[in-house]
């Protein structure tokens, strides 16, 4: 049993719940698409729950890299860097023609009240963004770009719930202003710089 059987089975999983969601696809077709025995799925994952875990960390592990990238770069202010992501992320939608869904609001809206170890993993994920867009809203208060006043912690965390439900009102409305109305509010109103 390899490594690459264990992500060509996560990266199976991962596209199945974003078609389908994690309780309408089986575990059957899951390991079909991958071309995976269902031997060989029990030596990486005890159960389907278990693969959830893992399709939800890996997505994390992806996306927070790509986070921590463009916060931490210095070529621009870091309430640009920030801007600019969000902004990157309302193009990438748009060019994928707002099919995809993201698999993370998707399975925290299904799996909050139903699975505990999946609940976490989303929980865990979104603390770890977090901590890294509130040392970015922090570099920006040492900057003089937003108030000083505000608390980084608290502002990250209401930056993501603002953008997470944004996402779910794409996928509702078929259209992407919500997200367009998401970066005028944060960036042009909420963080606005002081006169």
């Amino acid at each position: 049993m390899t490594h690459e059987t264990k992500s060509q089975i996560i990266e199976a999983g991962r596209k199945a719940m974003i078609a389908k969601s994690y309780n309408g696809v089986g575990l059957n077709e899951i390991l079909n698409d991958a071309g995976v025995p269902k031997g060989s799925f029990y030596h990486f994952f005890k159960s389907k729950e278990e693969l959830g875990v893992a399709v939800i960390e890996n997505s994390f592990v992806e996306n927070t890299q790509k986070l921590r990238e463009a916060l931490q770069s210095s070529e621009k202010s870091p309430l640009t860097r920030l801007e600019d992501y969000f902004v990157r992320a309302r193009d990438e939608i748009n060019s994928r023609e707002l099919r995809q869904e993201c698999l993370i609001c998707k399975l925290a809206l299904e799996l909050s009240s139903l699975s505990e170890p999946l609940r976490r993993a989303v929980h865990e994920g979104w603390q770890v963004w977090r901590s890294i867009i509130a040392d970015c809203l922090r570099d920006a208060q040492n900057e003089g770009e937003i108030d000083p006043g505000h608390d980084a912690e608290s502002l990250a965390s209401f930056i993501i719930y603002s953008f997470e439900g944004a996402m779910i009102r794409v996928q509702v409305n078929n259209n992407i202003l919500p997200v367009n109305h998401f970066l005028h509010y944060v960036f042009h109103v909420l963080l606005k710089a002081k006169a």
